[in-house]
């Protein structure tokens, strides 16, 4: 739950960005505050990274949708 609050968070300020989708999953970039990028993450490798404090690509990883998700996608 923390870890899909801090994710909103991260959001609403521009730290994490949607992109595009890939093989139907929605990728984000996230931004560092010392100007590093990373690009075309899918969302389970950023909660990874709010998690850990490590990116690591890793397309092994699923996203975990809820029903919540699915009506905020919805508006």
């Amino acid at each position: 739950m923390l870890t899909k609050l801090i994710f909103i968070l991260y959001l609403f300020t521009g730290t994490v960005v949607p992109q595009d989708e890939h093989e139907g999953r929605k990728t984000y970039a996230i931004f560092f505050e010392d100007g590093k990028v990373i690009d075309y993450a899918y969302k389970a490798e950023v909660y990874n990274w709010i998690e850990t404090g490590t990116f690591q690509y890793d397309d092994t990883l699923e996203d975990k949708v809820t029903s919540e998700d699915k009506i905020a996608l919805k508006d």
